[in-house]
């Protein structure tokens, strides 16, 4: 028994090398195992190619706008959704943030929607537009007074002139008007009504994303709904939400520990690229985009060929070929965009430091090393 234990043994570390013995055995060894390894990752491999074949039913409206279906089975619902492919980037300075201010407006409802009367609530936005414009003449002038030392301070309130102070009286009248003739989140009130859960959107520097989970049995109201906001939206509310906003930058950057310093890293890092400023826009900003560049932002970027819906649902049936050239064919064929390029960023000229917050953080260091790319939406990407 002893000797045939010694002749397996030997069997053994002819075709797999003894472990103690020197590197020539056990490379002898690993040649041993190497092809189990190869199997095992060819099987890995195949099953991540497999996972990663979705079908994908593609429709192109006569609008120019881009429907993907996407078949999910075992879930009643529907994940509805469509991207505008614009963003930060295609700001421009003097309106930064207004990406992410137009999707706050996005919700504010349609002709059909959030209102109790809209031809008086049309009149409401005009005149509130006009007073805005007398108020920035009377800032401006403000500006210029502390510029050239008649007052101590432009925002002073004891500084104001009478008419400015008149003008002001004028805004708050009106815009208390227009709240009593709201329908506040009806948008939101519709979609729960009927099932739907998980509506929100969201902006990023390349694009703006929409989406909800409806019930299947009211798909066709998703198509209607969607719609309506696209061809016939209203931007009421709009001087508050921009407060609204404001307001949300503060809690998300002025009132964090790294918030102004990731800010101006990006900065300073993008140089002359869109992609330096903030998604939520810079402050002064804020304060000063108006009703009139919203609709422009809208009429130039929200056009049919710039966007791209999709449904995941648990069987594709032939209504998802019906209902969307026969609903969302309508949002306004006739405007349409071209793509432009975006530059990454100016040459460095040397090394750059950004400037400590006012006050120091603990417990919180990070290191950012960022480097320039191709944008989402290029073909390089």
């Amino acid at each position: 028994m002893k000797i045939k234990r010694q002749k397996a043994k030997g069997k053994w570390q002819k075709y797999c090398g003894d472990p103690r013995a020197g590197d020539e055995a056990g490379g002898r060894r690993h040649f041993c195992l190497f092809p189990f390894a190869f199997c095992l990752l060819i099987f890995l491999f195949a099953s991540l190619l497999s996972a990663q074949q979705i079908p994908v039913q593609e429709l192109i409206l006569d609008n120019g706008m881009k429907v993907l279906l996407v078949q999910r089975k075992g879930s009643p619902s529907i994940s509805a959704g469509w991207i505008a492919k614009v963003g930060a980037v295609n700001e421009h300075s003097g309106v930064t943030g207004i990406s992410h201010l137009f999707e706050h407006m996005m919700f504010k409802g349609t002709q059909t929607l959030g209102t109790k009367n809209i031809e008086e609530d049309l009149k409401l936005n005009l005149q509130l537009d006009r007073i805005k414009a007398d108020l920035r003449k009377e800032e401006q002038a403000l500006t210029q007074k502390a510029r050239e030392g008649e007052i101590a301070d432009a925002k002073d309130p004891k500084a104001r002139s009478p008419r400015h102070q008149q003008l002001l009286a004028d805004f708050d009248k009106l815009n208390a008007r227009q709240k009593e003739l709201l329908v506040k989140n009806e948008f939101d009130k519709i979609y729960t009504a009927a099932g739907a859960s998980g509506m929100n959107a969201g902006t990023t520097e390349d694009f703006t994303i929409y989406f909800v989970s409806v019930p299947a049995n009211k798909l066709e109201l998703w198509f209607w709904m969607e719609s309506d906001r696209l061809s016939s939206p209203v931007f009421r509310e709009f001087y508050s939400e921009r407060e609204v906003v404001a307001e949300e930058r503060r809690m998300r950057v002025e009132n964090t520990p790294t918030g102004r310093y990731v800010q101006q890293f990006d900065a300073m890092f993008w140089k002359s690229s869109p992609y330096g400023w903030p998604v939520v826009g810079w402050p002064s900003d804020l304060d000063a985009i108006t009703r009139e560049d919203a609709m422009a932002y809208f009429g130039q970027y929200y056009a049919p060929n710039n966007l791209t819906a999709c449904l995941v649902e648990i069987s594709i049936q032939l209504r998802l070929s019906l209902w969307p050239r026969s609903i969302l064919a309508g949002c306004s064929g006739a405007r349409t965009i071209r793509s432009r390029s975006v530059p990454l960023r100016s040459p460095r000229m040397g090394s750059s430091a950004c400037t400590p917050p006012r006050k120091p953080a603990r417990r919180c260091a990070s290191v950012f090393i960022p480097w320039p790319t191709a944008t989402r939406t290029s073909p390089r990407f």
